[in-house]
């Protein structure tokens, strides 16, 4: 059995401990870490792949505190992910992924000073003839999103919306 010295055996304790320290997120045992990334506050929309053929573009109106905000929402194809699987179950293979459309459209569009509270929105669609229809409007709450968890900073109030033939609908 070998001694080793207290000097060794303390900068070795010392070492785990800071090692253990720096790693405390990944073992539970300290806060967790907060990376850079933040929320927008803003609203994202949803057409419904059944009544995506029959919109051109979409503008929506959103009323809080009183004030009504224009909110022009730019829309894309919706994709759904589909897993392709993993080439390995060794930590070094690759797993992948790929985008598949699924007849939707979505938009995300930056709404600041969107209060985390009831907002009433009302959507303007202009078909590909060029007519336009108005939605009944629609009151529902924007909600915090929180992209590192509730301890971290970055987080901003956002709404979600279907919309589909009947109208608009909470997301």
């Amino acid at each position: 059995m070998s001694h080793r010295s207290p000097v060794a055996l303390t900068t070795a304790v010392s070492a785990l401990l800071v090692s253990l320290t720096a790693c405390g997120a990944s073992l539970g045992s300290g806060p967790q870490a907060c990376t850079e990334i933040g929320a927008v506050a803003g609203i994202s929309l949803t057409v419904a792949s059944s009544f995506a053929p029959e919109v051109e573009a979409v503008e929506l109106e959103a009323c809080w505190e009183g004030t009504c905000r224009p909110v022009a929402v730019e829309l894309y194809p919706g994709e759904d992910m589909v897993d392709l699987g993993c080439d390995s179950a060794l930590p070094e293979g690759s797993c992948s992924a790929t985008a598949t459309p699924n007849g939707t459209l979505t938009g995300f569009t930056e709404v600041r000073g969107l209060p985390e509270a009831d907002v009433e929105s009302v959507a303007t669609v202009t078909h590909p003839d060029g007519s336009e229809t108005t939605t009944a409007p629609l009151t529902a709450a924007a909600r915090m999103v929180y992209p590192n968890g509730e301890q971290c900073p970055g987080a901003a109030p956002q709404l979600g919306l279907l919309l589909d033939g009947t109208g608009l609908h909470p997301a």
